[in-house]
């Protein structure tokens, strides 16, 4: 495990060196060429932790994955880490009179009293929601811990104040701008050139759970046209039914095909399933067409797929 750490900050270094030296390109190829799998814990710990708490990202870092987090602004203008529209599922003991709030509607002082790990066990009692400020200070002078901080409807204006905190503590090649609205992976690539992007990919279902591939082509094809500028990582949504032929949605095809068109772009491919995460297998399968990478709410059925996995890659090396 050391070893694994050190190789890790290493690597993390070593693309610092490389991205201020050369071109995006050269920073993705080299990213590409000198890793094995990226994890990404939805949330911060899916599922099995409290969601985006300070502790839980520390937890996720120190199993060497990718936290993601959501960011919104509280009422007085404090960048806070909670996903949800309202308070209303994540909050124990919420206050009547508090019910159907919004994080936007409330202040700091108000927010940092609530407790959002009881809800997962008595034993995360403690946890609070985090300002992105403490995050991005966990994450200063660690160069192996990296971060997709998820933006929740941010204006312009949020995205040019986090771009200084960014540079403030010197992460800007560790924090990932997130969005599932390429307009705003633009936007940052704008403010923070230096900064890097991850791009959730998702699309509208058919009714039948079916994936909607014209919007998703015609997302591709912007993209394409820009050279997928802004974008350093991607997360392809999916559907996941192994009792079907095909288990997956999109297509199995099209998923090994885009797998290797970003590996020949450089840039690591993650893929979520909203469907059936709890069974090992659908990771197996997806690591065999190709994927870089697999987000998640079940790090339990994840991690002994990846290692699963390296313990083969090992054995070819």
């Amino acid at each position: 495990m050391r070893s694994t750490f050190l190789n890790k900050t290493f690597r993390a270094f070593l693309l610092l060196l490389l991205v201020s030296a050369g071109s995006a390109q050269t920073a993705r190829s080299a990213q590409a060429a000198d890793f094995d799998y990226y994890v990404n814990f939805h949330r911060g710990g899916g599922v099995e932790r409290p969601e985006n708490t300070l502790e839980t990202f520390l937890w996720a870092w120190n199993m060497n994955v990718i936290p993601e987090g959501d960011v919104q602004y509280t009422k007085d203008g404090v960048a806070v880490m909670f996903h949800d529209a309202n308070v209303n599922r994540m909050v124990w003991e919420l206050p009547e009179e508090l019910k159907g709030k919004k994080i936007r509607d409330l202040t700091w002082e108000e927010i940092r009293k609530f407790d959002v790990g009881t809800h997962a066990g008595k034993e995360f009692a403690l946890q609070r929601i985090p300002t992105m400020e403490s995050v991005f200070c966990a994450m200063a002078n660690f160069p192996e811990r990296m971060f997709y901080l998820d933006e929740k409807g941010l204006t312009e204006e949020n995205l040019r104040q986090i771009a200084e905190r960014v540079r403030h503590y010197g992460i800007q090649k560790q924090m990932f701008f997130t969005s599932g609205n390429y307009d705003k992976m633009l936007k940052w690539n704008e403010i923070c050139p230096e900064g890097v992007g991850m791009l959730w990919l998702g699309y509208v279902w058919t009714k039948d759970r079916t994936a909607n591939m014209e919007g998703l082509n015609a997302v591709l094809e912007r993209l394409r046209e820009n050279d997928f500028r802004g974008v350093d990582h991607i997360v392809l949504h999916i559907q996941a039914d192994l009792s079907k032929e095909d288990p997956f949605e999109p297509k199995s095809d099209f998923i090994r095909e885009f797998a290797k068109e970003m590996k020949d772009r450089g840039i690591p491919m993650e893929t979520i399933t909203w469907s059936n995460g709890k069974d090992p297998e659908v990771y197996r399968r997806l690591l065999d067409l190709g994927v870089t990478g697999i987000a998640t709410d079940f790090p339990s059925a994840v991690m002994p797929i990846i290692e699963e996995a390296r313990q083969k890659n090992a054995v070819k090396e």
